[in-house]
């Protein structure tokens, strides 16, 4: 089997480790993106959700039919393939997709307990998808088939902090990019870079600082990478929400 794709959690945050309440600097965020090699990008339902919404897409129903072989209007062959997590099923409206063309195609994660009427609708807009894990997508194995399937080598996620948390608890984040924007937000929201279950201290991860840039206007880039190999991390196996 090919080796596991390499995973960068790419994210901008504020001073006080925060996603939202404050406006960064999008153009900025996505200007770093070129620096980070990457053949896949890996997101969340609930991310593309916000983004449509951000797009006035109405985040239930469905496409009008037919929508077969027009889901995704790629740049070029060498953009990335766009991954969502959503054994829930929770995005139903693809079209709006087609007119963003930054990715090479659509590939949604599903798992065993995904409905068979979601998976259904799938199928009518053309919308590529595997199984991977039964309750929840099991991430380790969505990557694994990534590699196997696609030829995915590297992956960028650009999520929120919940699929992140369940990367970092599998042990599968090799580096995080990190742009720090000068702000403070306080308050006591769970929006935070890696949103997961505590773990004894001699759990925690430790990364290696690789790179510091000051930007614009007070932003900061950090890079991190795993600061070494992790033991047995192909036998780690963790569910994604």
């Amino acid at each position: 089997m090919p080796r596991r794709p390499r995973v960068t959690v790419h994210a901008m945050l504020s001073l006080d480790g925060r996603f939202d309440h404050f406006a960064g600097d999008v153009a900025l965020y996505y200007e770093l993106v070129g620096a980070i090699p990457h053949d896949a990008v890996l997101t969340g339902s609930a991310t593309m959700l916000a983004a449509a919404e951000r797009e006035s897409v109405h985040p239930t129903g469905e496409d009008p039919l037919p929508a077969a072989g027009a889901a995704v209007a790629a740049a070029s062959t060498d953009a990335p393939l766009l991954v969502i997590v959503d054994s829930a099923g929770r995005l139903t409206r693809f079209g709006w997709l087609a007119a963003v063309p930054y990715w090479r195609g659509i590939l949604v994660a599903c798992s065993g307990s995904t409905a068979l009427d979601h998976l259904a609708l799938l199928d009518r807009h053309a919308i590529p998808h595997v199984e991977a894990g039964e309750e929840r997508v099991d991430l380790g194995e969505l990557l694994d088939r990534l590699a196997a399937d696609h030829g995915i080598e590297r992956v960028r996620v650009d999520s929120g902090g919940v699929l992140n948390g369940a990367l970092l608890r599998a042990r599968l984040v090799d580096e995080v990019s990190l742009v720090l924007a000068p702000y403070a937000v306080g308050g006591r929201s769970p929006a935070g870079l890696f949103v997961a279950d505590d773990v004894a201290g001699d759990e925690v991860d430790r990364f290696e600082l690789v790179a510091v840039e000051q930007l614009r206007d007070g932003a900061v880039w950090l890079r991190y990478r795993m600061s070494m190999p992790y033991s047995g991390r192909d036998s780690v196996s963790h569910r994604s929400p």
